[in-house]
């Protein structure tokens, strides 16, 4: 009986982080999507220092749907003026989402520069091992372009 009440307080909580609210500040918004914690963290560091306002989600687990994927969309992707996506290349259908529900968001994907596939139009890539500098002047063309389209 204990096991099961520990499994269903962790799938509450895992649903609560898979929960974002609405952006509290203005702009230039950046979504970090990266499972693992730490490099998530540290990618909203350097975006972070760089002046950007970012929110970190670690993306929907192995047997998890997205939140995009739902009814209602998910608000930080919505809101955000651009998305860095770790998790793009390993879980492609987040990719597809993101271009279907949020079409108009430039897309960083952090990906290997010579093994990875071809990335649909209006994404941009950065190599992995990540460099700082190569980030935040990614992340920066992207909000130029995000800037110059007029508002629909």
């Amino acid at each position: 009986m204990t096991s099961i009440l520990r499994e269903l307080a962790h799938r509450r909580l895992r649903s609560r982080k898979l929960s974002p609210q609405p952006w509290p500040w203005p702009g230039p918004r950046v979504l970090v999507e990266e499972p693992d914690e730490r490099e998530g963290l540290e990618l909203a560091g350097i975006l972070r220092e760089a002046g950007y306002a970012v929110a970190v989600c670690p993306g929907p687990g192995s047997a998890e749907r997205c939140p995009l994927s739902g009814a209602e969309g998910c608000a930080v992707a919505h809101g955000a003026d651009v998305v860095v996506s770790g998790l793009a290349i390993r879980r492609p259908e987040v990719l597809e989402l993101l271009r279907t529900r949020v079409p108009r968001t430039p897309l960083v994907v952090l990906a290997d520069k010579d093994t990875a596939p071809a990335l649909p139009d209006g994404c941009l890539r950065v190599g992995v091992p990540v460099d700082p500098r190569e980030l935040v002047s990614t992340v920066a063309d992207a909000v130029a372009v995000k800037q110059r389209e007029p508002e629909r």
